[in-house]
């Protein structure tokens, strides 16, 4: 007997999920990915906006989640990274039932299955970090969004795109102003009441205060968040529109664009060279496509984000993943659209006026599909040369792997094996696994360096942060040695709590044991070699982290003058 409708989509959710979380068991990150991630675990146990523990605009509703899984699961990044596999779970079933709603089931299948594999959204599943929560709400809205255009009397769809969109801010704040447009879009061809607007904001604002009592609460109150939001300037940091050059409004725009080419390069080549022989015919579906509301609304979805990164600020390929699920969706439909004139193809070809269309379609859809997730596999599996662990070793990646450097330059420190490892590292399993070596390298080797925590002192130029989190105990200098200035800048931890200090005289107590990490190849090291003696620990050669032997010493880094009494 036939499974029911019912019984095949709840079945096939079900397949869906597990091949999802089947998929990320075997290569989850074993330490927290990046200078954000060990911000969060911090945030977990003593929330403090102030000490960028998290970083602002605070990220409630991702540091409550993590809270609560921490009840069942007691590993900080294990918990975090349970988030971004659940929420890559969300956000496939979510699509899969977009696809359905706009267009057809096999159009939902297809978008899916590309998303479970998209080497993008795998590698943000693998890791500590916040940036799945831009894939689950875009498709939150792609889905709700489509069922209300298809149900325009159905208001529930409107309350949840409400209720979503506070959501999407208390996770990350920033969502207002990326999902707002394709909420209002909707509404308005969809005609909504306005008491379907009023419910709906009220919705909103019930949802918006509830979290964001909270994050006052624990940012010291209303006020104390406020100041703290007027320090902030980072989105002035890159942008022409801020006073910023042209050149480096150039870099951003190539940055995002070739992180945007890298993510979606499978679904791409497929389409591309499957539409290639149908150009007039694919662009006149296209052109048709785009005259209904609903195909804009799937633009509109991705659009307003696209547009800030371009123009505004753009840092990590993570961004995208609130781009990427209306491309995916709209490659599904091309896919699925020239399964079907081929199908037609083939049934003129052959003849044979009983030959079913549908397995015919359905063949081809299965075909394509699986090309596009062939490419996706080897994308993200194959173990290319340019993502060995020595291609992740400079000063950024050892603070945080965000690939500040311009892309328009190639300002990787040398070759193309540097520039490829940006460009493809966050589409790898090895630039999860490369990441886990470095700091499971450094953390084994002061871990084992035969000093106890309270009794060691970090002059840290590029793993602070990691010390500040798996090495509370250890009092961490964090140096900033910029190019061209004749000062360091100083923080200090301990304990977690980060402060900045102004001292040009540090005293170093006798009975500490002090270690350097500084890059062999650093401006500075000849000049601190010729001042104190050196043991380097025992670490991969790219690592480079010395003990300082002299039981006594004095030592001048640029403005600053190191003692030891």
């Amino acid at each position: 007997m036939p499974l029911g409708e019912k019984k095949v989509r709840t079945l096939t959710g079900i397949l869906l999920a597990v091949v999802t979380i089947g998929s990320r068991l075997p290569f989850i990150s074993k330490m927290l990915y990046e200078f954000d991630s060990v911000d969060f675990a911090v945030a977990t146990f003593r929330f403090s906006i102030e000490q960028v523990t998290p970083h602002f605009p605070g990220y409630i509703l991702h540091v409550l989640f993590a809270k609560l899984l921490l009840v069942i699961i007691y590993d900080i990044n294990f918990a975090f990274v349970w988030i971004s596999i659940l929420l890559s779970v969300g956000s496939v079933l979510l699509l899969w039932r977009a696809g359905a709603a706009l267009r057809a089931e096999r159009v939902g299948l297809i978008a899916a299955v590309i998303w479970v594999f998209l080497p993008i959204l795998w590698f943000y599943g693998e890791i500590a970090t916040a940036y799945v929560y831009e894939a689950f709400f875009a498709t939150a809205f792609l889905f709700l969004g489509s069922k209300l255009f298809r149900n325009p009397e159905k208001k529930i769809y409107a309350y949840l795109l409400f209720i979503s969109l506070s959501l999407a801010m208390g996770a990350r704040q920033s969502s207002i102003i990326f999902f707002a447009p394709c909420l209002v879009y909707t509404l308005v061809k969809t005609r909504q009441p306005i008491k379907t607007w009023i419910a709906g904001a009220s919705l909103f604002l019930l949802s918006t205060i509830v979290w964001s009592v909270v994050l006052f609460n624990l940012s010291g109150g209303i006020s104390q968040y406020f100041a703290q939001a007027g320090k902030e300037t980072v989105y002035r940091s890159q942008s022409i529109l801020f006073g910023n050059s042209l050149r480096g409004q150039l870099s951003v725009i190539a940055k995002v664009a070739i992180y945007l080419f890298m993510a979606v390069l499978p679904i791409l080549t497929v389409v591309g060279s499957m539409g290639f022989a149908q150009t007039r015919r694919s662009f006149d579906f296209a052109k048709a496509q785009l005259s209904k509301p609903i195909a804009r609304f799937v633009i509109l979805v991705a659009f307003p984000s696209l547009l800030f990164y371009l123009v505004i600020y753009f840092m990590k390929a993570g961004y995208l993943l609130n781009v990427l699920p209306s491309i995916v969706l709209i490659g599904a439909i091309f896919l699925d659209q020239m399964a079907i004139w081929r199908a037609e193809r083939i049934k003129r070809a052959s003849h044979d006026t009983l030959k079913l269309t549908r397995p015919l379609i359905t063949n081809n859809a299965i075909r394509s599909t699986a090309f596009v997730v062939a490419l996706e596999l080897i994308l993200f599996l194959t173990p290319f040369p340019w993502l060995d662990d020595i291609n992740f070793d400079n000063g950024f990646t050892r603070d945080s792997l965000n690939m500040q450097e311009s892309i328009v330059d190639a300002k990787f420190g040398g070759g193309a094996d540097l520039f490829l490892n940006r460009l493809f590292s966050f589409n790898n399993v090895h630039g999860v696994r490369a990441i886990d070596a470095l700091h499971s390298s450094v953390e084994a080797a002061l871990k084992s360096s035969g000093v106890s925590e309270d009794s060691l002192v970090l002059l840290d130029t590029w793993w602070h942060r990691w010390g500040y989190f798996y090495l509370p105990q250890a009092f961490i200098y964090d140096i900033r040695d910029f190019p061209g200035s004749d000062s360091l800048w100083l923080g200090a931890s301990e304990n977690h709590v980060r402060t900045g200090i102004a001292d040009t005289l540090v005293v170093i107590p006798r009975n500490k044991t002090v270690l350097l990490l500084l890059r062999e190849d650093h401006p500075t090291f000849a000049s601190l070699v010729q001042q104190v003696h050196l043991k380097r620990l025992d670490l991969p050669q790219y690592l480079d982290i010395y003990r300082i032997t002299d039981e006594h010493f004095s030592f001048k880094w640029k403005n600053v003058r190191f003692i030891k009494e």
